[in-house]
C-alpha cells in the first residue's frame, strides 16, 4: 500500500498507529514501515 507519507516521517506515524492499537508491531527498513496489524484491525483488511 502507498501513502504520501515523507521518508523522514514514517516514524513518528509508526508511533501513533502502534499508540492507536492499529500495529502491533512496526518496523522500519529501508524507508518502508512493515508492521503487523492488530486483531481489532485485521477484519478491515479485507476492504483494501
Amino acid at each position: 500500500m502507498f501513502c504520501a507519507v515523507a521518508p523522514e516521517a514514517i516514524g513518528e506515524h509508526a508511533e501513533l498507529l502502534v499508540a492507536a492499537d492499529s500495529l502491533a508491531e512496526a518496523d522500519i527498513v529501508d524507508g518502508r514501515l512493515r508492521g503487523q496489524l492488530t486483531e481489532r484491525i485485521l477484519p478491515l483488511g479485507r476492504l483494501l
